[in-house]
C-alpha cells in the first residue's frame, strides 16, 4: 500500500430475485452502460468488481454477484449470499409475483442463511414502465421499512439510478457523504457456471476484463 492514509477493502454485494427481473441488466448498465433486451437468464453466478474512492484517499471495491433466479437453481444460489455483506432484492414493478416472491421466499432465505448484519436494499426495477406498474411504490416502501431495507427504483434500460444504487451501498457502509468511481482501475468480470459445479465440484472462476471491442473502458456515473 503506497499511501498510509489509504485503506482498501472488499465488500460483497449479491443481487437476488426471480428470473427476468433485470439483475444482469442492472450490472451491465453499471459496469459498461449497455443494455440488451435479449439477455439470457443466469444459470450460475457471475461477479463483477468495481472500486470507489471516498474520504481521504480511501478505496473500497464492490464484488457484485449476479445469481440465477430460476427455482431449479435456488439451492446453488445459497452459496453466493451466505457470506455476503449486502443483498439487493430485485423485483420487476410490472410483475407483482416477483415482489411477492421477495416477501415469501428471498427475505426468508436471507434471514436463514446470510449474516445477521447483512445490508438489505429493496429495488424496484423497470421504472421506465410505470404505465404497466403492478406494485404500488408506497407498499414497496412500507415493506422496505418493515424489513430494515434501503428502498430505491431503477431502470436498467434507461440507465436510471443503476449507478446510484451501488453508490448508496458504499455510502451506507462507509458513512461517507460523497463517493466516486475509482478512475483507471482494472475492472473485471468473473463467471461461475452451475453446470461446471456439477461436473467439477468446487467453484471455478474465469476472468475477463470489461470494456468495448477496442479494449477501451466506458465511463460510469
Amino acid at each position: 500500500m503506497k499511501d498510509s492514509d489509504s485503506t482498501i477493502g472488499t465488500y460483497k454485494v449479491v443481487l437476488l430475485g426471480e428470473a427476468g427481473v433485470g439483475k444482469t441488466s442492472i450490472i451491465a448498465q453499471f459496469m459498461d452502460q449497455t443494455f440488451q433486451s435479449d439477455l439470457q437468464s443466469s444459470t450460475g453466478g457471475t461477479y463483477s468488481s468495481k472500486s470507489f474512492t471516498y474520504g481521504d484517499n480511501k478505496v473500497i471495491t464492490l464484488e457484485i454477484w449476479d445469481t440465477a433466479g430460476q427455482e431449479r437453481y435456488r439451492s446453488l444460489t445459497t452459496m453466493f449470499y451466505k457470506d455476503a455483506n449486502a443483498a439487493c432484492l430485485i423485483y420487476d414493478i410490472t410483475r407483482k409475483i416477483t415482489f411477492e416472491e421477495i416477501q415469501t421466499y428471498w427475505v426468508e432465505q436471507i434471514r436463514e442463511n446470510a449474516p445477521q448484519d447483512i445490508m438489505l436494499i429493496l429495488v424496484g426495477n423497470k421504472s421506465d414502465l410505470t404505465d404497466k406498474e403492478e406494485v404500488d411504490e408506497g407498499i414497496a416502501r412500507d415493506y422496505a421499512r418493515e424489513i430494515g431495507a434501503i428502498y430505491c427504483t431503477t431502470s436498467a434500460k434507461d440507465y436510471i439510478q443503476t449507478c446510484d444504487l451501488f453508490k448508496q451501498i458504499v455510502m451506507k457502509h462507509t458513512g461517507a457523504k460523497n463517493v466516486e468511481i475509482k478512475k483507471d482501475e482494472d475492472e473485471s468480470i468473473h463467471t461461475y457456471s452451475e453446470d461446471e459445479s456439477v461436473r467439477n465440484g468446487p467453484m471455478k472462476l474465469s476472468k475477463s476484463k470489461t470494456g468495448d471491442k477496442k479494449g477501451s473502458k466506458k465511463k460510469c456515473c
